[in-house]
């Protein structure tokens, strides 16, 4: 793939769209001779943004293990880099990491309400303790066997009205903030929970009460380190599996 037939991106989701648009390029780039990407200044003229924008967009993806960079060179695509394709990536989006999985993905047992924060709550999204949630739960399947129970969690101050269909809590829920708060979600904060089945979440994942289960709990951050959601996910362990990447530093 070349840089050259990526659409130019707009300013507002510049560097949320740059990470996309590369990341496929080095997903797509499979030949040896394509272990590098192109230089930041090339980059940059392609895309129709700023250096700056660029070099924000690759500090993020060196983060994320897809290249190394050092300085007076160009960035170098990391050999493990397309097995990262099967890691939740920083939008959270449980459906196309699921699919990546390979599975079909259904959206299904999707209700909402507003709910006061509690203190634990309150703390992470720095609001005030009962501030008012909107809390939404819902079920990911994967081939039409419950894979993942979610709840997502993000205060009423950046949510613009109080009813919302199922597409927009299911699949469109980051989507739906950052379109009402001009924002994006660029970093997560994840903490890897032990965890067993409540009798809620065991009737949603068809499981026994009190089997154990991979619990993720994660803070969802803006581009500017503001933290607007908190999700909490329920993972069945037959069906889905991670990868983690670790940058280690001397």
């Amino acid at each position: 793939m070349s840089p050259r037939n990526i659409p130019k991106v707009h300013k507002q989701t510049a560097v949320k769209q740059a990470i996309e648009y590369l990341k496929r390029y080095i997903l797509e780039s499979n030949h040896p001779e394509q272990n590098k990407l192109p230089s930041e200044a090339h980059l940059a003229a392609e895309l129709g943004i700023s250096r700056l924008t660029v070099r924000e967009a690759l500090t993020v993806l060196e983060n994320e293990g897809f290249i190394t960079r050092s300085q007076g060179s160009s960035s170098t695509i990391t050999t493990f880099a397309r097995k990262l394709t099967e890691k939740i990536d920083h939008a959270g989006e449980l459906k196309k990491f699921i699919k990546d999985c390979g599975y079909e993905v259904m959206i299904d047992n999707i209700t909402y309400s507003w709910e006061k924060s509690t203190k634990e709550q309150a703390e992470k999204l720095n609001i005030n303790p009962g501030d008012e949630l909107l809390i939404v739960k819902k079920r990911f399947c994967a081939d039409n066997k419950p894979a993942v129970y979610c709840i997502n969690r993000i205060p009423r101050s950046y949510m613009n009205k109080t009813t919302f269909t199922d597409k927009e809590l299911g699949e469109d829920i980051f989507a739906v903030a950052e379109e009402n708060n001009n924002f994006y979600f660029r970093n997560d904060l994840m903490e890897l929970v032990p965890s067993v089945a409540t009798a809620e979440i065991a009737e949603m994942l068809h499981l026994e009460k009190n089997t154990p289960l991979l619990r993720l709990d994660i803070t969802k951050y803006t581009e500017k380190g503001i933290p607007v959601m908190i999700n909490t996910e329920y993972y069945v362990h037959e069906l889905i599996k991670f990868t983690a990447s670790r940058t280690i530093t001397h």
